[in-house]
């Protein structure tokens, strides 16, 4: 069977960001003692049911065989405006996405079944599958370490964001920041005895509770670094924030480990996007100009998705602060498709923006004008994934006079 039919059928339940110096969960203890027999009728049982399920497979998450929701590039039409879903997230979901991307895996590069290539191995065994036309990172082992290929030291200000498809309630996903010596400056756990998400960093050690149980669908983490503080999020909720993360070191790279021992199906992740930044919003809308990789919208769509909610929360504040200031929104996209429907695409995703300022944050509609220009204003090559990413972005503009 071909290896997307196969993947499509994967059913998961659980997932985490975990180290395996955190304590170990409450219900991981019996996997320690798997021999390499059951592992082997584990991977075999996994092959067998997906190849039942073939084509029929149920959908795990109506979402699930999307791509993820693309900084200011690829996404969605009016559920923020229409849905109040924007305006509607917690304020304690602060998160905004870095503004110049080092770092940038959707996989499509890659040969199914090969190892990613912008990935560094240091344990297990890793492959691209592909889920419903989307690639994945899947480490088919019981346990396996993955690191990214970034530069050398990590900037002070910074965003890691990715996606994970789970497994079972056995099965758990780790990340770690590393100094270049390999100690372990902060790590984040789930499920954490239950459904907790459990941060630790030295000394400080945490356990946030998640709301609902782990469920079978793509789940989004988020980090973000400024300077020595540390915030970790999970599907729109901020689940950790450490005001000094500097004690153990300065991080170098990240961790990645999925570890679903014994588990039939093995854990996935995917989107990776690790940036620098960013600027606080206010600040460079004073300067004149804001390019800002926190609007976030599904491929091909024009609907600004709820994590948009911090950068837009932010630019409403300045407004709201600034009565004679008026701004012109502009839409951006990368060159894949047709240009003149990346072109309309862009003047929609500008009127949509607009639309959920003015309906959502109650900004008056005549404070903005609206426009796209499609793939024609590219700020970095869209050879690469990273400098695609770069290129999908929504600008603003003061209007002066």
């Amino acid at each position: 069977m071909h290896r997307a039919v196969r993947v499509i059928a994967i059913q998961a339940a659980a997932w985490i960001l975990v180290s395996a110096s955190l304590p170990a969960p409450s219900h991981g203890g019996p996997f320690d003692k798997l021999k390499k027999k059951v592992e082997k009728k584990a991977s075999e049982k996994a092959d067998q049911a997906i190849d039942r399920a073939g084509e029929s497979a149920s959908e795990p998450d109506a979402e699930a065989g999307e791509s993820t929701a693309e900084s200011t590039g690829e996404a969605p039409s009016p559920k923020g405006a229409a849905g109040g879903t924007v305006s509607s997230v917690s304020t304690k979901f602060d998160f905004v996405s870095g503004d110049s991307v080092l770092f940038w895996d959707d996989l499509t590069q890659d040969e199914l079944g090969e190892f990613p290539a912008k990935w560094r191995l240091s344990s297990g065994t890793f492959e691209v599958a592909e889920m419903k036309g989307e690639r994945w990172i899947r480490c088919t082992s019981d346990d396996g370490h993955i690191r990214m290929k970034v530069p050398p030291a990590l900037p002070e200000y910074w965003t890691l964001e990715f996606d994970v498809y789970g497994t079972d309630t056995g099965a758990y996903l780790t990340v770690s920041a590393q100094t270049t010596n390999g100690t372990t400056v902060w790590e984040a756990t789930y499920p954490h005895s239950g459904r907790n998400l459990a941060f630790r960093c030295g000394d400080i050690f945490s356990t946030t509770p998640v709301d609902g149980e782990p469920a079978a669908r793509r789940h989004t983490v988020m980090f973000m670094a400024r300077k020595n503080s540390m915030k970790a999020y999970m599907d729109r909720e901020r689940l950790a924030n450490v005001p000094d993360v500097s004690g153990q070191g300065t991080p170098a790279e990240f961790d990645f480990r999925l570890w679903a021992p014994g588990m039939a199906v093995k854990l996935m992740i995917t989107n990776v996007r690790f940036a620098e930044g960013c600027r606080p919003a206010k600040d460079m809308l004073a300067e004149g100009t804001l390019v800002t990789y926190g609007i976030h919208f599904k491929t091909g769509s024009d609907v600004v998705e709820a994590e948009s909610a911090p950068v837009l929360r932010q630019i409403a504040a300045y407004l709201e602060s600034k009565p004679d200031v008026r701004l012109r929104i502009t839409g951006h996209t990368d060159n894949v498709g047709k240009p003149a429907d990346n072109l309309d695409l862009s003047k929609r995703r500008a009127a949509s923006v607009a639309g959920v300022l003015t309906t959502q944050f109650k900004i008056a509609a005549e404070r903005f004008q609206t426009d796209g220009k499609g793939d024609t204003q590219g700020v970095s090559s869209n050879a690469k994934p990273e400098g695609r990413a770069m290129n999908r972005r929504v600008e603003f503009a003061r209007i002066e006079g």
